[in-house]
């Protein structure tokens, strides 16, 4: 718990004149010293009533030069020793609303930053941790510097508070990173993010402060469930003083039943993190894709980067795309994929329209009797590359004819 419950004693029963108090380290002892619990005082409640006892206070000596003197009173479920000095309520309620984040409200204020994203994407919130993964080589830290220096470069962040850890790459690479993030302010280094976040809470400055650590693999053994756990520890309570952490990390050489990537470590990673991506490519173009969220964040981001370009020229070429670019694009995609697929059907169907049988029915018909594909594939290619390699007219008879673009 956050915070100490407090033991809400029953103060008014007994009304014997003494005070009511609770001591944790009351023990309780019969005449022959053996230790008496709450559990067996309640569990014989007529032999327990008015039965006296030695009491010990805070691992004091018991005098037993005289008989117990100390009597234990039972009152509905709640059980007391009334000594010389006081009443002992052994088994007092705890009063849960002491512990309550509403009677901390000034203090979790002070935690908290304002709204705002750290990536122009909408992909990491301030305050939480992030991971990011992909297969070694796809330019994961790319699209996340870039997204995170375009708000710098828009104001919504400082880059003074940013830190960016380069655990991985070879000193060249390191160096084009150098003197790319250098005019954004971005405080970069190539070691040690541990010890800068434990300054961080220390001294109570990690507010505003956002760490990436780039990749997560030499910061910690990622298959030492131990290690994770005491990192994770780290992380969030860096998160909780209102820092941002962006861990980036590498996929293995596996991929799950939908064919998306596996991060190393993922269970424990998965479950420790505020919210999980990770990166599919497709040539030119990136998609994030999330697969756990706290916060607002988006689900799925598009981004498309140039092609045969120095890393700075890949760096300013990354873009974006809004959600209706990224379908137009994901559509282009898949018909591109389909042409790849199908490439004898879709040559036997153009042959077909050309030739003049171009209405709907037909045309099905003599290309599965031509490339015995069934009926349902052939429909599924015309319906998704009409506007790519061929469009559909009215004809007579409300009939469905195609023409070769």
């Amino acid at each position: 718990m956050k915070y100490p419950a407090i033991f809400k004693v029953n103060d008014t029963v007994l009304n014997n004149g003494l005070q009511t108090i609770y001591l944790e380290s009351i023990a309780v002892f019969n005449e022959n010293l053996k230790g008496i619990t709450v559990q067996d005082i309640l569990h014989n409640v007529s032999r327990a009533q008015g039965y006296r006892v030695y009491v010990r206070l805070d691992g004091s000596s018991i005098n037993t030069n005289k008989p117990p003197e100390n009597i234990i009173h039972i009152v509905g479920n709640d059980v007391f020793v009334e000594t010389e000095t006081y009443n002992y309520h052994l088994n007092p309620k705890l009063d849960y609303s002491a512990i309550s984040d509403t009677k901390h409200i000034a203090n979790i204020e002070k935690s908290i930053v304002d709204a705002a994203y750290i990536t122009s994407c909408e992909t990491a919130v301030k305050g939480e941790w992030t991971i990011v993964y992909a297969k070694p080589n796809d330019n994961i830290a790319l699209i996340t510097l870039a997204t995170i220096t375009q708000q710098i470069g828009d104001g919504i962040i400082d880059g003074e508070d940013v830190f960016y850890f380069n655990l991985d790459d070879a000193r060249s690479s390191y160096l084009e990173k150098l003197k790319i993030l250098k005019r954004f302010n971005v405080i970069v280094l190539d070691n040690d993010p541990v010890a800068i976040i434990n300054n961080l809470i220390k001294n109570r400055q990690a507010k505003d402060k956002v760490i990436i650590i780039d990749a997560l693999i030499p910061a910690s053994d990622v298959k030492s469930y131990r290690m994770l756990r005491t990192l994770s520890g780290l992380f969030r309570s860096f998160c909780e003083l209102g820092g941002t952490l962006i861990t980036i990390a590498h996929a293995n050489k596996y991929v799950d039943d939908n064919g998306a990537p596996v991060l190393e470590g993922k269970e424990l990673l998965w479950h420790l993190a505020h919210c999980v991506y990770y990166l599919e490519t497709f040539d030119d173009i990136f998609k994030l894709i999330n697969t756990k969220k706290q916060s607002n964040v988006k689900a799925e981001v598009t981004f498309q980067v140039g092609i045969g370009l120095t890393y700075p020229e890949l760096f300013n070429s990354v873009r974006t795309l809004t959600d209706k670019q990224a379908d137009e694009l994901s559509k282009e995609i898949k018909q591109d994929q389909l042409v790849t697929d199908h490439e004898f059907l879709i040559m036997e169907i153009a042959q077909s329209i050309l030739n003049g049988i171009n209405k709907r029915t037909a045309l099905a018909k003599t290309v599965h009797e031509t490339t015995r594909n069934s009926k349902s594939t052939i429909y599924n290619v015309l319906d998704k590359l009409e506007g790519k390699l061929w469009t559909l007219a009215q004809g007579p008879r409300n009939s469905k004819v195609y023409f070769i673009i």
